[in-house]
């Protein structure tokens, strides 16, 4: 059915921007965790603020960890990174009740199903 990728942003406490999209059937999930943050850095590289990026892929964050890695999307990510000093990428454990996890989680699935591809 393909894959989703997806962000949500809060200030206070309260949802305040949400984002999904959709990607190719041949996409990996690695690929979908990885697109979600990408996308979320970028937004956040709009503003001046200190910005926390939480994604529940240990996998995406130990790859921007990496400083040799081969894939595309990660050297992005780290570039995006270097460039924006002001915004963390962190961990957040899966399935514990954080609702900006569980409702990014729910956005992702749901563009499987009613999305249209990105491009």
């Amino acid at each position: 059915m393909g894959t989703g990728c997806s962000y949500c942003a809060f200030e206070n406490g309260i949802k305040v921007l949400e984002w999904k999209g959709k990607l190719e059937n041949f996409h990996r999930v690695f690929q979908a965790e990885l697109m979600g943050p990408k996308e979320a850095i970028i937004r956040a590289s709009q503003g001046n603020e200190i910005t926390q990026i939480w994604t529940d892929s240990l996998s995406s964050v130990m790859a921007v960890l990496d400083p040799h890695t081969p894939h595309q999307l990660v050297r992005d990510i780290q570039s995006l990174l270097t460039q924006n000093r002001n915004i963390l990428f962190r961990f957040i454990k899966v399935h514990v009740g954080y609702r900006g996890n569980d409702k990014a989680d729910t956005l992702a699935k749901k563009v499987i199903t009613e999305g249209v591809v990105m491009k």
